[in-house]
């Protein structure tokens, strides 16, 4: 054999690992939006990496750690310059990091089976021995992999960047979106199920304009639901008291101090941080009276409250404690939701596709 001579195919081997078949042709079909995708989470890391560095000094120039918000201490009296120099920042960064799963489900989901069902080149894969089953697989399962390895890595970006300002931002803040839908596993889940729900709407379309369009839709309308739906995911909590006593009826003043809204603030045993979810009038048998019934703060809603026997008023609430178990009941939900919408494009891949 010369030096000039070709080594045999059989005697080259990569080393290390590498993709292969179908998992290297879905790699390679949208490598450009997996790279965009990393290189921007590069840059987030050193946004956040320089913000958290200069947060958390000012907290220990200023002898702020282990303050809360509104707290009596006169040490902490700093935490309101403290909320007014980051809260800003954290929460603008935070909506938009809130519109990575519509970005992914639009983007990624949306053309991930449409565009070759449109332009046919589906048909290349399936005549190549390879089952219908196998090639759904691998078109939803490598970008789901990458998905939930950017995701994770962006969450836990902005839960790093988060949690020394977690009591000293709190205030009708911890259960809001931003932080909520920004940190822990939410996000990690919301953008695997904005994945496969655009990548099902486009199996189903077989357009791609069009399968964007819908999913955005369906991602706005999802997402609504779900924060409409996440504080009846978890048992509420739920005070009284007995605040209004005779000589507050016939006199519209003090009724304005006890506004309903501002109730829940003020209960016992509930903090600041607590997230009001409903309230209302208590009557003396211990029912619940719809703080609206009696329309304005006036001597006729006055009379009203009186007719109805009302003594109190009542609220219920998630306190801050809560955190945790809100994010895995929302994920608990956003993960079954993905499994059902998976399981519906192996169904329409194998019947329909």
């Amino acid at each position: 054999m010369t030096a000039t001579q070709a080594l045999p195919a059989a005697g080259i081997r990569r080393r290390g690992p590498h993709l292969s078949g179908l998992a290297w042709l879905t790699w390679r079909q949208h490598r450009s939006a997996f790279w965009t995708g990393f290189l921007l989470l590069a840059a987030f890391a050193v946004f956040v990496i320089t913000q958290r560095l200069d947060m958390v000094a000012y907290i220990e120039a200023h002898h702020l750690a282990g303050c809360v918000y509104q707290s009596p201490e006169s040490r902490c009296e700093g935490v309101n310059a403290f909320r007014g120099h980051f809260y800003n920042l954290m929460h603008y960064t935070g909506l938009l990091v809130s519109f990575v799963p519509l970005v992914i489900g639009v983007f990624l989901g949306g053309p991930l089976l449409s565009r070759e069902l449109e332009n046919g080149t589906y048909a290349l894969s399936c005549s190549q021995s390879v089952s219908r089953t196998r090639w759904i697989a691998y078109k939803l399962g490598v970008p789901a992999l990458v998905t939930l390895i950017g995701t994770g890595a962006l969450s836990a970006l902005y839960t790093w960047w988060w949690r020394p300002a977690d009591t000293l931002l709190r205030g009708m803040y911890w259960y809001q979106s931003p932080p909520f839908n920004n940190v822990g596993v939410v996000p990690v889940a919301f953008s695997l199920l904005a994945l496969v729900t655009g990548a099902a709407i486009g199996m189903v379309l077989r357009r791609t304009v069009a399968a964007m369009v819908v999913t955005c839709a369906v991602s706005v309308v999802g997402w609504v639901a779900l924060n409409l739906l996440r504080p009846h995911l978890w048992p509420v909590r739920e005070v009284t008291a007995h605040q209004i006593t005779a000589d507050f009826y016939g006199s519209p003043a003090p009724l304005g101090l006890f506004t309903p809204t501002a109730w829940p603030l003020d209960l016992p045993n509930k903090s600041y941080s607590s997230w009001n979810v409903d309230y209302g009038y208590l009557t003396s048998s211990g029912h619940h009276f719809t703080s609206g019934a009696c329309g304005d703060f006036t001597d006729a809603s006055a009379h009203c409250l009186k007719v109805h026997d009302v003594v109190g008023v009542w609220a219920q609430y998630h306190p801050a404690s809560h955190f945790w178990p809100l994010q895995w009941a929302t994920t608990a939900v956003l993960l079954a939701a993905t499994a059902a919408v998976t399981a519906f494009s192996i169904w329409w891949a194998r019947r329909r596709a």
